[in-house]
């Protein structure tokens, strides 16, 4: 069976023109610093709360919650990149 090669035209090998706007340059730093510092909230309240229920600190966990933070945050930022 013979395939038929149909070249694309340049409309199809285009990018959409819409792309998301970047917001002003403070307002990334503020939101990549707030969901930083939420993040790292709701870890050490994990932290606290899995030390008192079961009265013992997971020591595993504290390294992760130091570094998954700055790991989301950088995500974050990423998204208007």
């Amino acid at each position: 069976m013979a395939r038929i090669f149909v070249p694309l035209s340049p409309a199809m090998n285009t990018p959409p023109d819409h792309k998301r706007k970047r917001p002003p340059l403070w307002v990334l730093n503020l939101l990549t610093a707030l969901v930083g510092i939420v993040t790292l909230c709701v870890g050490v309240g994990w932290v606290i709360y899995s030390w008192k229920v079961d009265r013992e600190v997971p020591y595993f966990a504290i390294p992760l919650v130091l570094c998954v933070p700055v790991i989301v945050a950088v995500a974050f930022r990423n998204i208007w990149d």
